[in-house]
């Protein structure tokens, strides 16, 4: 594995990796495998004729595309080209779509034609999004009378227009791309990071998980999001690998592409690492090239962990802990021999973290307490400038969110959310505890634990509940078998709802705002 300088900005490591080795096959999408010349190839069509079309550097480019190899070459056009990228998800509609791209100042736009029964060009005209002329609108793997295509784009690219491919000692400064994520604003919040920022994650991703041109990724992550963006996008590039790309999340599927590409590294949710693991116990196989699997984005049960390690014999498998904001807090536990805290911990802290008590002052070790963070690959600041103002701490650090402690001196716990922490009678409790223990039941399929209004004690816990089939659980259940674990009473919910499934999000983070409107609305 090469070792690069800080300085060194993405579309160096492009030009390395074409002159090292142009036919190594960067990107499989279903029976197209693209090597690195394609792909370079046709990033240079793309952003050529973004360029004839009057796009200038630091203009921004959006896509709405699923894990397509597409994204991948768009990504690339904007790196080469000095556009700034605006990736959205597929879920987003209207409401999304027109505050992002008017936000960020969007003036060109990639859209699949149809994806998962939605029309995305219906979808865009209805999301009145005035900074995107109807001529720079380009359909992917379709067609529409109302815009172009991206096939167009490329049969009209030549001449060339002249790539950026020389180090960029500047590139920190610079906005590489924009992503959105949930926030308590209520909205989502543009978190801009650099060139200088997404290469000091890839570069570290790499060194701690010992990537190199010989792995192969499997990529079922989104590519809209830090997570699925960085596997597709970038680790091709800066550590050499292959990334095997999947649109729709299949477990069966996905063993099927883990032994016919011999993956070898795969991240994703709880509920991908949780299909894989039921997929691979019907077919009786222990996938023998997997050799890491990182789960996170999500409450992942200790037991998930030990069951897939089990499993996959030949796998380090542990949970991950991070943000868009500051991604990879932890980028989980180096080998097999942390095995135990990689169930039970969110992986090794590797970023300069401080644990806080309520008064901006460090935590007693082992001691939990608000967590902030601060590291190279940390982004720039948010774009709407509201959303610096409590980010940040005095000295630099972001504030994560959640809360948690340091275990053995160095592997972070996460105990719960800061903002659901759920304050009954005066005491704080985290719901993330009582989920984890929840988590163990046999009946229990998926749980989400939210705070109410209580008239008695402040506020009450209320336990949602997803049950495996043909199981029943009640709220005298729910009692016993928190009694059994041996938590205390007053972290035992109050109320209990049977749902036939929890609000998530693309990376199956449960939505605990929409439990929260869900309950208030059956109150009334």
């Amino acid at each position: 594995m090469n070792s690069h300088q800080d300085t060194d900005s993405f579309t160096a490591h492009v030009a390395r990796q074409l002159a090292e080795a142009p036919d190594h096959v960067a990107v499989i999408d279903g029976a197209r495998r693209m090597t690195r010349a394609q792909l370079f190839d046709e990033a240079r069509c793309i952003g050529s004729a973004l360029v004839r079309l009057g796009l200038r550097k630091g203009a921004a480019i959006a896509f709405q595309l699923p894990n397509w190899h597409e994204a991948c070459v768009v990504n690339l056009a904007a790196a080469l080209y000095g556009f700034r990228l605006v990736p959205l998800l597929p879920m987003y509609r209207e409401a999304e779509i027109s505050f992002i791209l008017g936000e960020c100042d969007v003036e060109a736009i990639f859209l699949p034609a149809h994806f998962r029964g939605v029309a995305y060009p219906d979808l865009f005209s209805r999301a009145q999004a005035a900074s995107v002329p109807a001529s720079q609108v380009f359909i992917v793997r379709g067609e529409d009378p109302r815009y172009a295509t991206y096939a167009g784009l490329l049969q009209g690219a030549q001449p060339f227009a002249q790539p950026l491919l020389a180090p960029a000692p500047a590139h920190s400064k610079v906005v590489k791309t924009v992503l959105y994520t949930s926030g308590s604003t209520g909205r989502p919040k543009g978190v801009m990071h650099s060139d200088r920022s997404i290469c000091a994650l890839i570069r570290f991703a790499q060194e701690f998980w010992g990537l190199t041109e010989s792995d192969v990724a499997l990529v079922p992550s989104p590519v809209g999001h830090i997570g699925g963006s960085m596997y597709a996008f970038e680790l091709p590039w800066i550590a050499g690998l292959t990334a095997v790309l999947m649109d729709v999340w299949s477990p069966e599927r996905a063993i099927e592409l883990m032994e016919a590409e011999r993956v070898s590294f795969c991240a994703g949710a709880t509920p991908f690492l949780a299909g894989l693991v039921k997929a691979a116990v019907a077919k009786d196989t222990r996938l023998p090239s997997l050799r890491r699997f990182i789960c996170g984005g999500a409450s992942v049960p200790s037991s998930l962990i030990q069951q897939a390690s089990s499993q996959f014999v030949h796998c380090t498998v542990s949970r991950a802990y991070g943000s868009t904001e500051v991604p990879l807090v932890s980028p989980g536990i180096r080998s097999r021999a942390d095995a135990s805290f990689g169930a039970t911990t969110d992986g090794e802290c590797a970023a300069d973290v401080q644990i806080l008590a309520d008064d901006g002052t460090p935590v007693a070790p082992g001691e939990s307490g608000e967590i902030v963070a601060r590291a190279p690959r940390m982004f720039m600041r948010y774009i709407n400038p509201e959303d610096n103002a409590s980010a940040l701490t005095a000295d630099g650090y972001f504030r994560m969110g959640d809360v948690g402690r340091l275990v053995a001196g160095k592997f972070i716990e996460i105990t719960g959310r800061k903002k659901d922490i759920i304050i009954r009678m005066g005491e704080n409790i985290s719901p993330l505890e009582i989920e984890n223990a929840l988590a163990e039941h046999a009946a229990i399929k998926q749980v989400a634990i939210v705070g109410i209004p209580d008239a008695r004690t402040g506020e009450a816990a209320l336990a949602f509940v997803v049950l495996n089939e043909g199981t029943q659980f009640s709220l005298k259940d729910m009692t016993e078998f928190l009694s059994q674990r041996g938590l205390a009473r007053q972290k035992f919910p109050e109320h209990l709802r049977v749902v036939a499934s929890l609000p998530t999000n693309s990376v199956g983070k449960v939505l605990k705002r929409e439990l929260q409107a869900l309950a208030a609305s059956e109150e009334k």
